[in-house]
């Protein structure tokens, strides 16, 4: 409804609204256009579609509340629009596959600013000549894989940039802005694209700062951990482990953690954070962005930068750009001169609103001090006021006591009461809400039933809180969960999932297991992925992102299910933050027809009417406006409020270079438009919803392309190939991406499912690639052939590779690194990348494998067998330890001491020489010569094992997951081990152990954390050693010899290995892992068998009784 007006007065500015829609938006107002629509320098004039159909729910909103007559005429007059306004027109398919409703074509070579009319008309090479000669070529990207690639988020929305520029500093940035201003050459900044809005796309030119190496990702933090200052390209929960890290190492009594908690929060970046004012599920209106920043530094249009820190640069700006800061402080004086604006503003923001620009900062700050104001404008702003290179937050404690209760609700009203009933009267932490459709997802989850057993067969409208109470200590926590009790129960609610079956509220206890705590929020963070995971193919998933105060929120909820029920969304989904009234809407929609999107537009109407209108909420609470929802900030805001965003946008941004199109946008119907495709490309990844979540898994991401990269340029691939006949623009398309795709997106891809690990719905796109290449070797028989003839005399290979390495390692200490190095990288080049590149920390030729003698000690003497089947993988078989490691003995060697101090007899699989789990060859795609020696393994693991009786270990973590994804008999499935898992299991309270280190490193391999041992690795080193400092690395980018082959890619993935001073030597479970570790690290990486032999002895028997005296 328009706000900021008395009630005679709006309704006047309705009539003129319904009119000037009518008329096709004109108007003679003056110099803005009734309704906002004022056309700005080469944007987009008004439009009828969506703005008639806001004015007809406008104006009849507006009837109802005043009983107007004369309104009442003007929402008939408006309703008789409605069939004029509610038509999609035909859709239109782009180059690069996005859908619009209507026309997007312009006439080529002619530049408007606005969405699909941003053409080259010489500007684009004026900006490229000028800033290629700072920017290097390798960072420049125009061609069309790269910036299709790039140019991909996890929006729904698809907008391809003409260039992307890989920028690595705060001052590429203040010479690049200079630049774009002065061609007019709309630039958009990227962090790491996971906004929902469609605000980090550009059909522009997009400043990318993520996947940059090393830069963007510098921090301080501050004293005890309570304020900490970061830069734009480091992962908001990556800062919390940071924190969490410092209060450790400082044993300080308090820890610390940022207060956004978006579910984003392992894969978004802090300048996401900072743009989209982003909050979360405990984090709340108080402990978001706007709310604990402290200060930060801005880059603006014309180059300047503002450190709001430093009082030098304060002073600067306010003289160098007076007319800025006037301007901001006179639109504060009149925003503060008007109560009723004001009195808006301080509604909106006290629940959460990320709709529009942050106006709070008009009216939380005086209007003299336009640096405050200006600080806290830039959040939220999604940058179109300026580039944030730096804030310092203010962090919140983060308490250790913690304890949640899952309470259900015969009825979304009771439930809403209740969560209003907390945030009045209670100091609850987290309230999340579960709509009938959430609490059909929990149905389904064993453990959930099992606790919250009476959610079984819930009645049509129940729902649940899911409540989490926290403490600075135990007495603290339990104080708070009766504050939670006692409020719930003052008031009579009803619980239980089932009216007709009422539950006491003690049958929802608070639980203080971190287990039980962890299902109930696996549960909610689960939410958003189910429905990803089982829409229909070809369909996208949505997310809307919604908010009103919480005493509308039951209203809103109900209204919001019928409007799903009615357009035929049953996989739809409401849930979230109820503490402030924010709901996430979750549903699949297609773009696949024009009844498609005629759905999309229908929902999104009525979808804003009853949120902005009817409830007075706010369309967007958390997410961003974006593209998605900038058509209706004016129908959220109101007209007064709407131009004053206009405003602000002119003062900081006048040539609207500044990602233009999003938050505010004259096209009405801009929502719906550059709606982004889904084709099927392959089962594998057909789910995938290009979250973005994977991306910092990925070894590959600061090279060549991300996983959800590598899918998106996939599916164009079989997109275009799929078209019944291609222009011939669409045959150059796509012999490009094929072409570039075989390096980009299947060379340098590791395969090590490393994705899988953060995808919200499992996809592991490592498959994918190894699909890829089964096809290729499929048509590529002499390969076949050699892999082959390899598979069937293996235990050649195995005798002859240590001599080779032997003889490798003479000649470097005869020669040196150099020669080696460089011939290598020769023969490299040469061969396709066949030939492994030489580095100083290649290993030497392992020892043979020797099975030692059984233990003297029977261990049938012990009446529990020690007896253990050992496989040597082919790689420790074959590779020793490095030439400059001080170490000598191999790792079967070490890990055959530590069976023999255990008293266990040794067994080893017959033909041991020839015996190899398949890996080398699956990784690249000979599926049949990985399949043989897989089937051979195991039977000889079968034979070995007494058909899977006896235990068996795998001294290497990546071979022992491809044999457990291979075998076919259960009988071997519980019987395998790595390393730590049978030293955890079998061998600890055998063993005496002594720290003998102060600090060492370790890694945990790909696979060991993908079977869930992370945790175990370190505590055993913590049993060698003082202090063990993680990796922080997800994957070296090995990939079995991958990484020697493509050195590039280790190169990417180790150059964020960042160990401590002190720390000496590595370990890990995976010798080509360690290879690599040590060659970027400069330390020797080795088996973590090494550390434990030297900490270990045996354990002294029990000393037995002395015989009784007679």
């Amino acid at each position: 409804m328009v706000r900021g007006s008395s009630s005679k007065a709006s309704a006047r500015h309705l009539a003129r609204l319904a009119r000037a829609y009518a008329e096709g938006g004109r108007s003679a107002a003056g110099a803005v256009n009734v309704g906002g629509l004022a056309r700005l320098p080469g944007g987009a004039g008004p439009a009828d579609g969506g703005r008639l159909a806001i004015a007809r729910k406008e104006v009849a909103s507006r009837a109802i509340a005043t009983s107007s007559a004369g309104a009442q005429a003007q929402a008939q007059a408006a309703v008789k629009l409605e069939q004029a306004v509610a038509v999609v027109p035909e859709i239109t398919t782009d180059l690069f596959g996005a859908v619009s409703a209507g026309c997007t074509d312009a006439e080529a070579g002619v530049f408007k600013n606005i969405d699909g009319h941003r053409h080259e008309d010489g500007r684009y090479a004026a900006f490229q000549a000028e800033v290629g000669a700072f920017v290097g070529a390798e960072r420049l990207f125009t061609d069309p894989v790269r910036t299709f690639a790039y140019g991909t988020d996890a929006s729904f929305y698809r907008l391809n940039p003409k260039m992307v520029v890989k920028v690595h500093s705060e001052e590429e940035v203040k010479r690049i802005l200079p630049i774009a201003h002065k061609h007019g050459v709309p630039v958009t900044f990227r962090a790491a694209g996971t906004s929902l809005s469609g605000q980090a796309l550009s059909d522009s030119v997009l400043l990318k700062l993520s996947h940059t190496g090393r830069h963007f990702r510098n921090y301080t933090i501050h004293g005890d951990g309570s304020s900490i200052t970061v830069e734009p390209g480091l992962i908001l929960g990556e800062v919390n482990r940071l924190l969490a890290g410092h209060a450790k190492r400082h044993k300080l009594p308090v820890q610390y953690k940022m207060g956004p908690d978006p579910s984003s929060i392992d894969s978004c970046m802090i300048g996401g954070v900072v743009a989209n004012n982003s909050s979360g599920m405990c984090c709340g209106v108080s402990q978001n962005t706007y709310h604990t920043l402290k200060d930060l530094r801005v880059v603006f249009v014309d180059g300047t930068v503002l450190d709001t820190a430093d009082p030098h640069s304060r002073e600067s700006f306010l003289r160098s750009h007076r007319a800025l800061c006037d301007g901001v402080s006179a639109l504060a004086r009149c925003v503060q001169a008007d109560r009723e604006l004001t009195n808006l503003i301080r509604r909106k923001f006290a629940i959460k609103c990320t709709t529009g620009y942050s106006l709070n900062a008009l009216v939380d700050f005086p209007a003299d001090e336009p640096i405050e104001v200006i600080k806290h404008l830039l959040i939220g702003s999604e940058g179109t006021l300026g580039f944030v290179s730096q804030a310092t937050y203010n962090t919140v404690p983060e308490w250790p006591n913690k304890a949640s209760a899952f309470i259900v609700f015969p009825d979304v009203r009771a439930a809403c009461q209740a969560a209003s009933i907390l945030r009045d009267e209670t100091a609850v932490d987290a309230v999340e809400l579960f709509d009938r459709a959430s609490l059909r997802e929990c149905e389904a989850d064993e453990d959930m039933a099992r606790l919250v057993p009476d959610i079984l067969g819930a009645d049509p409208m129940a729902a649940a809180l899911l409540i989490e109470c926290r403490g600075r200590d135990a007495g603290s926590l339990e104080a708070n969960i009766d504050e939670v009790n006692r409020a719930l129960l003052r008031h009579g609610l009803p619980f239980g999932a089932k009216a007709a079956a009422p539950q006491p509220l003690s049958a929802y206890p608070f639980s203080h297991d971190a287990g039980v705590c962890k299902t109930f929020w696996d549960v909610r963070k689960g939410l958003i992925p189910i429905v990803g995971a089982a829409r229909e193919p070809g369909t996208s998933m949505l997310i809307e992102d919604v908010a009103c105060p919480v005493d509308k929120l039951a209203d809103m909820m109900i209204d919001l299910v019928d409007m799903f029920q009615r357009y035929n969304y049953h996989d739809a989904s409401c849930f979230g933050h109820a503490l402030e009234g924010n709901l996430h809407l979750v549903f699949s929609q297609g773009f696949r027809t024009k009844e498609e999107v005629q759905r999309f537009s229908d929902v999104m109407e009525e979808m804003c009417h009853i949120v902005a209108t009817k409830h007075s909420g706010s369309l967007k609470g958390e997410h961003g406006t974006g593209r998605n929802v900038a058509p209706f900030v004016e129908m959220e805001w109101g007209t007064k409020a709407y131009e004053l965003m206009w405003e602000l946008k002119a003062l900081f941004d006048p040539g609207h270079v500044l990602n233009p199109s999003v938050i505010l946008n004259r096209d009405p119907d801009a929502h719906k438009k550059f709606l982004k495709p889904s084709p099927l490309a392959s089962e594998l990844v057909d789910r995938c919803i290009e979250c973005g979540f994977c991306e910092s898994n990925c070894p590959s991401r600061d090279i060549t392309l991300t996983p959800r990269q590598r899918i998106a340029s996939y599916k164009e691939i079989m997109r275009l190939r799929g078209l019944p006949a291609r222009s011939a623009e669409q045959e150059a398309r796509l012999a490009a991406f094929e072409g570039a795709y075989a390096y980009d997106g299947n060379a340098t891809c590791a395969a090590d499912g490393m994705c899988q690990e953060k995808c919200p719905v499992k996809i592991n796109t490592g498959e994918m690639i190894k699909a890829l290449r089964t096809q290729e070797m499929a048509d590529a028989p002499r390969a076949n052939r050699l892999a082959g003839w390899v598979a069937d005399n293996f235990s050649l290979l195995n005798a002859a590779m240590p001599r080779v390495l032997n003889a490798v390692d003479l000649a470097h200490r005869v020669v040196g690194p150099k020669p080696l190095e460089v011939v290598s990288r020769w023969l490299n080049a040469a061969t396709g990348h066949f030939v492994p590149v030489w580095n100083p920390y290649m290993p030497r030729g392992a020892a043979p494998v020797v099975a030692p003698p059984p233990p003297a000690v029977s261990a049938e003497g012990r009446g529990v067998p020690r007896k253990v089947v050992y496989l040597p993988s082919c790689v420790t078989r074959m590779m020793g330890p490095s030439g400059s490691d001080s170490e000598t003995a191999s790792v079967h060697e070490k890990l055959m001491s530590l069976f023999a101090k255990a008293g266990y007899e040794v067994v080893l699989p017959a033909e041991l020489s020839s015996q190899c789990c398949g890996m080398m060859f699956n990784s690249r795609g000979l599926k049949d010569a990985a399949a043989a020696k897989g089937a051979a393994l195991e039977a000889a693991l079968l034979s070995a094992s007494e058909g899977g009786k006896l235990p068996i270990v795998c001294d290497t973590s990546p071979c022992l997951s491809q044999i457990k994804a291979g075998i076919s008999d259960p009988a071997l499935r519980f019987s395998l081990y790595e390393p730590v898992e049978f030293i955890r299991h079998f061998l600890v309270d055998k063993l005496e152990f002594t720290k003998v280190r102060e600090s060492v490193a370790i890694h945990v391999p790909c696979s060991s954390k993908k079977m869930g041992i992370e945790d175990a690795f370190a505590k055993l080193a913590g049993l060698c050693a003082d202090e063990v400092v993680p990796s922080g690395i997800p994957c070296c980018g090995m990939a079995g010899d991958r990484g020697m082959r493509y050195t590039e890619l280790t190169g990417a993935s180790l150059q964020h290995l960042n160990l401590p001073p002190g720390c000496a030597d590595g370990y890990s479970t995976s010798r080509t892992c360690e290879m690599s570790l040590s060659n970027h690290s400069g330390i020797n990486f080795r088996g973590l068998v090494y550390l434990i032999d030297e900490a270990t002895r045996p354990k002294a028997p029990a000393p037995t009784a002395a015989p009784a005296q007679a």
